[in-house]
């Protein structure tokens, strides 16, 4: 039973999220996202509030590093919202749209008339929406650097 007991404590102190707070907002970081601390990306494993200090893994790497609280000066946290879904669908459509359009001058559809190249900026407008609607599910969006001390950010449990 203690054996459990001190796996559970364990599980509990190399677990824990990793917390952003200023004045008014909190930024909550799980274990296993991606982050971006002092312009090196990293992916989170664990907090350990008692000892202060940050246990992550570089991105795409191994390489386990263990930085302490005072260590940290900036960061950059990656975020899949409304807002990142949305401005990726319109931006690909408005993308696709014109592609079509110039596809459409440079293929020569136009002689057959103007609403080919309505057509084809339509197809390609569509086409194009739905890559960035998958683009904007998958891929997260960073967030502008936030400079801790600076800026009233501080790491609190």
């Amino acid at each position: 039973m203690t054996k459990y007991l001190l796996l559970l404590f364990i599980g509990l102190a190399w677990g824990q999220s990793l917390n952003f707070k200023n004045n008014d907002k909190t930024i909550k970081i799980e274990t296993g996202e991606k982050l971006q601390i002092n312009n090196i990306k990293y992916n989170l494993i664990g907090t350990d509030y008692s000892k202060q200090y940050v246990i992550v893994k570089k991105h795409n790497s191994q390489i386990q590093d263990t930085l302490r609280f005072d260590s940290v000066v900036s960061f950059k946290y990656y975020e899949k919202s409304i807002r990142s879904f949305a401005s990726s669908v319109l931006k690909c459509a408005k993308y696709g749209a014109l592609f079509g359009a110039a596809g459409s001058v440079i293929d020569g559809e136009i002689k057959y008339g103007f609403h080919w190249t309505v057509a084809y900026s339509i197809i390609f407008g569509i086409t194009g929406s739905m890559g960035g609607a998958i683009y904007g599910i998958l891929i997260p969006i960073a967030s502008e650097q936030i400079i801790l001390e600076k800026e009233g950010w501080y790491i609190s449990e």
